[in-house]
């Protein structure tokens, strides 16, 4: 069940480390002795204190693939969800299990639920005499196994937060049945449908005032506070990256220093961190250097009379016919031509 792949231009979508953490967790207590084989590299991220550290889906599905493989498991899922714990959500998790009830929690989820990962938003309500929480997709990236998670974890933990073990549930979910239903039908405890047009959970009404055990009014309070800055400082984020490294490589497209080592040095980081960063917010750091030469060379060209030799070395290029060939891939016209076309033709023309 691989994930669909984000349409070009859109940007991958990302999950919380935690859920790459909970695969490495499930290996060492099973097999301890295949760590070694995982690729070092490409987890060294996982071990970030960043608390809002992310992976992308199709990062998570490659490593789930890689631990299903080595455990001889077809369908990790159910024992990933029975091992997650609300402090795997990291601050969102303590500010659900805070919460007065069930209504109250399922609205916080919602609200926040971005803090978990972008690869589905939660709706929830009440039809008839049953509640729901239904994931949608945000993109045309999906995947069934995380909906499948993420529906079985919040059984798991609805019936850990009231204290009703026995609670029943039903559950609906897209693509067809694993070889074993068995453990989803003890998670959910109700009926559990495949093939369904949408992946979605229910319940009986009344579970909606079901008061949460471990509730803290004063805690909360703080708790859903710091989660709104989180998720306003995850949202920003992702632009204030982009930012400093659009603006690293304006001041350096004289100077030389452009690859992708270079940069990553000057935010003090590596540069694979550099470029999974960049991965998750759909940014290539070849496009982007080919993007700020093409503006500036747009900004000089209109404002400025340099040369242009002299603009292809301020641009970074080798020599003049470097840049020529560059510009011409960009606007589909020479750097010259460009320079007596007039602004209103160029605007209309779709060159800028």
């Amino acid at each position: 069940m691989s994930p669909r792949i984000s349409p070009p231009g859109h940007a991958p979508r990302t999950l919380h480390v935690s859920y790459a953490r909970m695969l490495l967790s499930q290996l060492q207590q099973a097999r301890p002795d295949l760590m070694a084989q995982l690729d070092a590299d490409s987890l060294q991220h996982l071990d970030e204190n960043d608390p809002l550290a992310r992976c992308t889906l199709t990062q998570w599905h490659a490593l789930l693939d890689q631990v299903e493989q080595m455990l001889g498991l077809p369908d990790l899922v159910p024992q990933l969800a029975e091992q997650f714990k609300p402090w795997h959500a990291g601050l969102l998790g303590f500010t659900l299990m805070t919460s007065g009830t069930v209504v109250e929690m399922a609205t916080l989820l919602k609200r926040f639920h971005h803090l978990l990962n972008d690869v589905h938003r939660v709706e929830r309500g009440l039809d008839g005499a049953r509640f729901y929480l239904r994931l949608c997709h945000t993109s045309g990236e999906q995947s069934r196994r995380l909906a499948r998670l993420s529906l079985s974890v919040w059984a798991l933990r609805l019936r850990w937060l009231t204290g009703q073990p026995d609670l029943k549930l039903d559950v609906c979910f897209e693509g067809p049945a694993p070889n074993d239903a068995a453990p989803y039908r003890r998670i959910f405890g109700g009926t559990v449908r495949f093939d369904q047009p949408q992946d979605v959970m229910w319940g009986d009404a009344s579970c909606v005032d079901l008061p949460i055990v471990s509730r803290d009014t004063a805690s909360h309070s703080l708790l859903q506070s710091q989660a709104l800055k989180q998720l306003e400082q995850l949202s920003r984020q992702e632009d204030r990256l982009v930012d400093k490294v659009q603006a690293l490589i304006r001041s350096r497209l004289d100077s030389g220093g452009l690859s992708l080592e270079d940069i990553a040095l000057a935010l003090k980081m590596p540069a694979r961190t550099l470029q999974r960063r960049l991965e998750e917010v759909g940014a290539n750091f070849r496009w982007m250097v080919d993007e700020v030469r093409r503006t500036q060379a747009e900004h000089y060209l209109r404002e400025t009379a340099v040369p242009l030799s002299e603009l292809a070395v301020t641009l970074g290029f080798a020599d003049h016919a470097s840049f020529n060939r560059a510009f011409k891939r960009w606007t589909g016209m020479s750097p010259g031509a460009f320079r007596r076309t007039p602004l209103s033709q160029q605007d209309g023309s779709g060159l800028v």
